[in-house]
């Protein structure tokens, strides 16, 4: 898939912002213009062979042959949903580990805008622990490099361009229009891969993706938040929340002992306030769990009139989470108009590739399950 070395001295081109890739170059003797057009290279013909990069001249390829390398992701398993829109794909780390992403199709969405979003991990594993989600119960290894996580999002946009070739189109269909870092892990747990990931991402000089093409889920880490908001970090930002009171957030996201919803829903106005951005609010619906009639009118009380957009989405069923499982539609539907009528604005969204195993961890859970 690319081409390496062995020389763990080498400096990874991938984990580097245009910044440091241009100060990385430049000890090599290269100039400014070389620097972007390496990055061009990298990040608008998503090249990974100094050899096809002739633009930059026979003496740079030679230099970076030497001292540079590419993130390597070996594909082990990919499942495809019934409905042929979410493909999620299990990748081997060069030290072994492996980590899941996703590609999200998403049609005609009323605006006549087509939409393809890649979900990326960030992590090997998840230190939060939630008891719903099969990363959680898979404990942390270690965070991923941003070369890692942008990786993952380059090979999809190859995967989309090839689609593209064999279909002979000349439209640019491959183009990933969204990247969400809702796989493995917990972003802001890794907050400079992450920070670095969305740089490269948003560089308009490579993948040129804007804020609201990049949304980054948290379970609430509150200075993180905060730190987002001061440093204005070009991204929409979603709160995994899933219950009003404390009492039952702690039973699911156990980040509630260290952050209680009244610190962590202050932090999230205050991020509002600074950026003047929306937070999304993240409600999995589990049935029986945080679906009633009384949850719904907590969740009003907590979040107030009109401050966060929220997203319900029934769970995926994971083997061996204890119970939880998804709210009936008429259950969901029923909480999604009280929390209409009390003045949030409320999308019920369709859990995506519940049929191959979409939800978060699974795939790598299972793959383990079979050994």
């Amino acid at each position: 898939m690319c081409s390496m070395s062995e020389n763990p001295e080498k400096v990874n081109l991938q984990d580097l912002t245009f910044r440091e890739l241009t100060e990385f170059v430049g000890t090599l003797g290269a100039t400014a213009n070389q620097a972007t057009e390496l990055w061009r290279c990298l990040y608008r013909r998503f090249q990974t062979d100094f050899d096809d990069m002739t633009g930059l001249g026979a003496s740079l390829q030679g230099r970076l042959s030497e001292s540079a390398r590419f993130t390597v992701l070996e594909l082990l398993e990919e499942a495809v949903s019934a409905d042929g829109l979410t493909t999620k794909v299990l990748f081997r780390l060069e030290d072994g580990k492996t980590i899941e992403a996703a590609l999200m199709l998403f049609n005609n969405q009323g605006n006549g805008r087509e939409r393809r979003t890649v979900c990326v991990s960030s992590q090997v594993g998840c230190p939060i622990g939630c008891r719903f989600c099969a990363t959680g119960q898979q404990g942390f290894e270690r965070n991923l490099s941003p070369g890692e996580i942008v990786a993952q999002l380059l090979y999809f946009i190859r995967r989309l361009e090839n689609e593209s070739v064999r279909a002979e189109t000349t439209e640019p269909h491959y183009k990933a229009t969204n990247v969400v870092f809702m796989g493995m892990g917990e972003p802001l747990a890794n907050y400079e891969n992450v920070r670095s990931a969305i740089d490269i991402i948003g560089s308009p000089k490579g993948l040129n993706m804007g804020l609201r093409q990049i949304t980054l889920s948290t379970a609430g880490m509150v200075p993180e938040i905060q730190r987002l908001a001061r440093e204005n970090v070009p991204c929409q930002l979603a709160l995994s929340l899933h219950a009003a009171t404390d009492e039952l957030r702690q039973q699911l996201v156990p980040l509630t002992r260290k952050y209680p919803l009244q610190e962590l829903i202050a932090a999230c106005r205050e991020y509002s306030a600074q950026t003047r951005r929306h937070v999304y609010i993240e409600y999995a619906l589990f049935n029986g769990i945080n679906d009633s009639p009384e949850d719904a009118d907590k969740l009003i009380e907590l979040l107030g009139q009109g401050d966060f957009p929220i997203n319900l989405i029934p769970c995926n069923i994971t083997p061996g989470k204890n119970g939880f499982g998804p709210s009936p539609v008429e259950k969901a539907h029923a909480f999604q108009k009280r929390l209409i009528a009390g003045g949030i604005r409320a999308m019920l969204r369709v859990s995506r590739g519940s049929d191959i195993d979409a939800g978060c961890g699974q795939l790598k859970s299972r793959c383990q399950d079979n050994r």
